[in-house]
């Protein structure tokens, strides 16, 4: 075989290898000032050896600016809709904004377009949601009786069809069903809410909170203070919903939880799953 076959050869497995790459989920990255591998490890949680291999660098020590990286990220794809802002995202996927940023190298975090494909680190996600500790020791009882239609954690959303976390439990129950306050508390917001519909929001004695979604009606306003079993709504199929259902979350620090670990697990032995 001659030398420019072999050259030709050598230029289609390697284009060839590339595109296998960045088909398994790999992305570039151009090493900026004062950067270090470290650094780039920790900026997109990735194992700083695993970095290392990747790349076949024999020197961890020197690298240089614009020299570029291949960085393995446990990602998906998500393309901007209208309405959509950096900080809706994020919440959706349950990741934090500056994460979104820096993954995908935006510079302008307020503006986003239509169509934009945006990649959400879902290691990061699930890594930056684990259960929050119980501070103080809060009884919450259950919000309504009623069959579990949808569980905590990663699911394929019924209307928006794409894999995103769910970030409370939903109980699948009829309209206009009472909802009770899961703990005693203060109103801290009763009102409409993109995705949730009417939304009902309880701080506690502890500084967690309780989220009702998708209500009919609200009967609780701002400000008021509730006793543990008021009926605070009633429940319905408001905003993005597919069917009447409560929506439920239990927040404690500002993170969001898994409602199953605190509810009483009793009601779930009877066979209502």
């Amino acid at each position: 075989m001659s030398l420019k076959k072999k050259l030709l050869l050598a230029f289609f497995i390697i284009i060839l290898l590339s595109s296998i790459i960045s088909a398994e989920g790999f992305i570039s990255y151009l090493v900026r000032k004062g950067d270090n591998l470290s650094a780039i490890a920790s900026k997109f949680n990735v194992n700083l050896q695993e970095l290392i291999e990747i790349n076949q660098i024999q020197n961890p020590d020197l690298i240089y600016v614009n020299q570029e990286l291949k960085i393995p990220v446990n990602e998906q794809k998500y393309r901007v809709r209208k309405g959509d802002s950096l900080w809706k995202i994020a919440e959706r996927f349950a990741v934090k904004v500056s994460s979104l940023i820096k993954l995908n190298n935006i510079t302008t975090p307020d503006k986003i377009y239509v169509g934009q494909e945006l990649l959400i680190p879902e290691k990061e996600s699930k890594e930056q949601y684990q259960l929050a500790s119980r501070g103080q020791s809060i009884n919450y009882i259950w919000p309504v009786k009623g069959k579990i239609s949808s569980y905590y954690g990663w699911r394929e959303h019924p209307v928006y069809k794409e894999r995103i976390f769910h970030t409370g439990i939903d109980i699948a129950v009829p309209y206009g069903t009472p909802v009770y306050a899961a703990a005693a508390g203060v109103i801290e917001y009763s009102g409409w809410s993109e995705g949730y519909g009417n939304l009902v929001i309880i701080r506690h004695r502890d500084n967690s909170q309780t989220y009702y979604g998708h209500n009919l009606k609200l009967l609780v306003k701002e400000g008021e203070q509730v006793k543990q079993g008021k009926v605070i709504a009633f429940s319905g199929n408001s905003g993005v919903s597919t069917g009447p259902h409560l929506h439920f979350e239990i927040r404690i620090d500002n993170r969001h939880v898994d409602p199953l670990r605190y509810l009483d697990s009793n009601y779930l032995s009877r066979n209502i799953r």
